[in-house]
């Protein structure tokens, strides 16, 4: 009896060994491509870490992927020895005074570019770190380009091959210049154009801007001899309005747009009665003007007020 207790405690013993060495025994693992995919891991034990081939190149702080793209657009500089630098538009600041608008774009750590534009014409372009190292005035800015507004406002500002004289002293090792531009930007267009008698233009191509009239309105006479009156707005648009001798209107047009209606096709504008000064308020619903070819097409909401001075 004895040995019949001692054979069977000896079989149990032996199953348990076998039952831990089987449960440990590692399966076989397939490598394709000398890749190794992820095994489970028993408890109580570490995985080895698991071989890398190759890891995405680093991006250094401030600096964005390839493949994301730059918040307020780009900016490429190029120095009079070919070397060029590529920076992305971190943020924007828009300011207007009269008819003065400004741009500054804040490119890295200390690195700006500053746009002035009159009457939507530059002015002044400028690029630095903290100060003022490179500009140009007026027509030696070429190759600057301002896009119509989308519909949510913003427009697109282009440089190709902006030339800038280097105005600030060349310290040992600074390139003397000129530097030449190129970027693409985006900022939001007709800041501060905010007016009590202001129109509003949506476009045919989904573009939208507003139109505030800058210093009232000009007074002239069509080769018909009668009325012309002209609006303009800091960004150079023009709008022009004729009417006969009774001020009934007999055509409305955008110069430079090649937009216009004509007589009944004007439907939505009308004339208020003068006030005390006599002046008169043009109000515009859903009026539109057409190009020559009737391919293009904006509509008008708003008023201008015709002086009565």
């Amino acid at each position: 009896m004895k040995r019949l207790i001692v054979a069977a405690l000896l079989a149990i013993a032996l199953l348990v060994v076998v039952l831990r060495w089987w449960t440990a025994a590692p399966e076989p693992v397939a490598v394709v491509d000398g890749v190794v995919p992820s095994t489970t891991v028993a408890r109580g034990e570490q995985a080895a870490p698991a071989a890398v081939t190759s890891l995405p190149p680093a991006v250094p702080a401030g600096k964005q992927s390839p493949g994301e793209a730059c918040r307020e657009g780009e900016v490429v500089i190029t120095s009079a020895a070919g070397k060029t630098e590529q920076h992305c538009a971190d943020s924007a600041l828009a300011s207007q005074t009269g008819s003065r608008r400004r741009y500054r774009y804040v490119l890295g750590r200390d690195a700006y570019l500053l746009i002035d534009t009159t009457a939507g014409a530059a002015t002044r372009v400028e690029y630095g770190h903290r100060s003022p190292e490179y500009g140009c005035d007026g027509e030696a800015c070429s190759g600057l380009m301002f896009g119509k507004p989308d519909f949510n406002g913003r427009q697109n500002i282009t440089l190709s091959g902006t030339a800038l004289a280097r105005e600030a002293p060349v310290d040992d090792g600074t390139q003397e210049g000129p530097v030449t531009l190129t970027a693409r930007l985006s900022a939001l267009g007709n800041v501060g154009a905010v007016c009590d008698t202001g129109v509003t233009l949506n476009f045919s191509d989904n573009s939208y801007t507003r139109f505030c009239a800058f210093g009232g309105n000009g007074y002239g006479q069509g080769e018909d001899g009668l009325p012309v009156y002209s609006f303009s707005n800091v960004d150079g648009g023009v709008i022009k309005l004729r009417t006969d001798q009774a001020g009934a209107i007999r055509s409305i047009e955008m110069s430079g747009e090649g937009l216009r209606c004509v007589a009944a096709a004007c439907a939505g504008a009308s004339f208020s009665a003068p006030d005390a000064r006599g002046s008169r308020t043009l109000a515009l619903i859903g009026t539109q003007l057409h190009s020559a070819d009737n391919s293009r097409s904006a509509t008008l909401n708003g008023q201008l007020v015709l002086s009565g001075d």
